[in-house]
């Protein structure tokens, strides 16, 4: 493992490489510094051009953080992920034409990615049948000029199946809370985990190379090994941001990292109004020992909804 900047790092992108993202919606995991000095770089030089990028998840702030690093023409020519939406760049040049854009459910990008890690020949699965990821519709492309097909119909024992092909991976941007000297990463302030180790298996099975960007060096030998994340087999190259934010939106917050629970009194009810009008009528599906999943949007205020009536112990809230 070696040491080196964000610049260095942004430097060993070539022209023609696919990069895969770490990280999730709002700056959970993502490795901004190395975005921002990619984009930097090519500002500056005009290099590198025509990347493929990819992330399960869309990355940003929703204005100018994350993926929209990268969202100038001749830097970008793919973009792979499940949602655009974070980053309005990726957006606009997806609507313009100007890239090449492919929108895959989120669940089946993170399990394509281990299977990629296991060198399978993608992922098999119903997900996606008669939407438009379906390749008798769209097949998850996001522009016109979007060509190569990354899903196939299959016919296994009579049923439809979708092939979400694998892809190759030149580069893995990576982040991490803490890295020894031997490039071993730990994720203990993280709010998520991620990816991480299939995105760095996979790039490794493909031949690329491994950049992690973390906040913190820790001596040889003294992190906990069951606390490491990426072993440092797969890693290359360390980049340290001492400046590292957990979030867009949080400098450290040690519930997002699971180190505590907030007492209930500490959480702040929804203002009223109509999401909280939706949200509490949704609650009232609840039931004891439920298991409920949580997708973005309104419904992220079910979890505070609960907290005002005091269910949260007696449901089980889920994460998509």
């Amino acid at each position: 493992m070696e040491r080196i900047t964000s610049d260095e790092a942004a430097g060993l992108v070539r022209s023609g490489d696919s990069v895969v993202i770490s990280g999730s919606g709002g700056g959970h995991a993502v490795p901004e510094a190395l975005l921002a000095a990619l984009g930097q770089r090519f500002l500056a030089t005009q290099q590198p051009r025509d990347i493929t990028s990819i992330s399960v998840v869309g990355i940003g702030d929703r204005a100018a953080l994350g993926a929209s690093h990268l969202a100038q023409e001749g830097l970008l020519k793919r973009a792979i992920t499940s949602a655009l939406v974070d980053s309005p760049g990726l957006v606009t040049m997806a609507a313009n034409d100007t890239i090449e854009a492919y929108t895959l459910p989120q669940g089946v990008l993170s399990q394509l990615m281990r299977e990629m890690a296991g060198g399978r020949p993608g992922l098999i699965t119903k997900t996606g049948l008669n939407t438009f990821v379906d390749p008798r519709q769209q097949g998850a492309r996001q522009s016109p000029s979007t060509e190569e097909m990354l899903v196939e119909l299959m016919h296994i024992d009579g049923g439809e199946w979708l092939r979400f092909k694998p892809f190759p991976i030149d580069v893995a941007f990576l982040r991490g809370t803490t890295a020894d000297e031997d490039g071993n990463v730990t994720m203990e302030q993280e709010a998520v985990l991620g990816e991480m180790l299939a995105m760095a298996q996979a790039t490794r099975r493909a031949g690329g190379i491994v950049i992690v960007q973390v906040k913190r060096m820790a001596r040889r030998g003294t992190l906990p090994p069951k606390q490491v994340k990426i072993p440092g087999i797969l890693v290359d190259f360390v980049v340290v941001e001492a400046e590292q934010r957990q979030t867009y939106a949080t400098d450290y917050d040690p519930s997002y990292a699971g180190e505590l629970r907030v007492p209930l009194s500490e959480i702040r009810p929804l203002p009223f109004g109509p999401r909280k009008v939706i949200v509490r009528r949704a609650a009232m599906e609840l039931y004891p020992h439920a298991v409920c999943n949580l997708g973005a949007g309104i419904s992220t205020g079910l979890s505070t909804v609960a907290a005002e009536e005091d269910l949260l112990d007696s449901v089980i809230l889920t994460n998509e």
